[in-house]
């Protein structure tokens, strides 16, 4: 990706939104045992190897790397995205994934625990988003789109989706669903 000039600039502004430091380029040195890692240069000369980088800027750099890399598969599934991603910059994951997905024939599953990242959802997106669950006494764990759950367009209309999430709405909702058809 690198040795394309716009594919490497499209990385870099990625990249330099993401952290704080002011990334103008990437450099691939091979480590003593043989590895290649990548190394990110600041303006100032800087250099953050792999070893140094954040969980989350090597976790983000990964994402970039399989979404916006020449051959995508059609077909991604990233757990707890939010990991390691500071929560100001969560939208940028949202973003490049509903970016992505919308321009090219990719499909992702990504699974969180963050309410926060809730909030950059945007409507076509959450149309898709689904709740998963285990209740009290069973065995296994259920699915259920969010928009599924009786009333949720009219609460979600009204409140912060992230609200409803971290308030337990969601999951008490569909605990309810369940006692009833009982």
């Amino acid at each position: 990706m690198c040795d394309d000039p716009q594919q490497k600039q499209t990385l870099l502004r990625w990249v330099q939104t993401l952290t704080p430091m002011d990334a103008v380029d990437f450099e691939f040195p091979t480590d003593p045992i043989g590895k290649v890692l990548v190394t990110l240069l600041e303006a100032n000369g800087q250099r953050t190897t792999a070893y140094s980088a954040s969980d989350g800027t090597l976790r983000f750099l990964g994402m970039l790397a399989a979404l916006l890399g020449p051959e995508p598969a059609s077909f991604y599934f990233f757990e707890e995205i939010e990991n390691g991603i500071h929560p100001n910059r969560l939208y940028l994951l949202i973003e490049l994934i509903e970016k992505q997905t919308a321009k090219r024939n990719i499909q992702v599953i990504a699974t969180t625990h963050s309410p926060q990242l809730l909030r950059f959802v945007n409507p076509s997106s959450l149309a898709h988003t689904t709740l998963t669950y285990r209740l009290e006494g069973q065995p296994d764990t259920q699915m259920k789109r969010i928009l599924d759950i009786p009333e949720a367009r009219d609460v979600i209309a009204e409140q912060d989706i992230a609200r409803l999430h971290e308030s337990g709405w969601l999951e008490n909702a569909v605990a309810f669903m369940d006692a009833e058809a009982l």
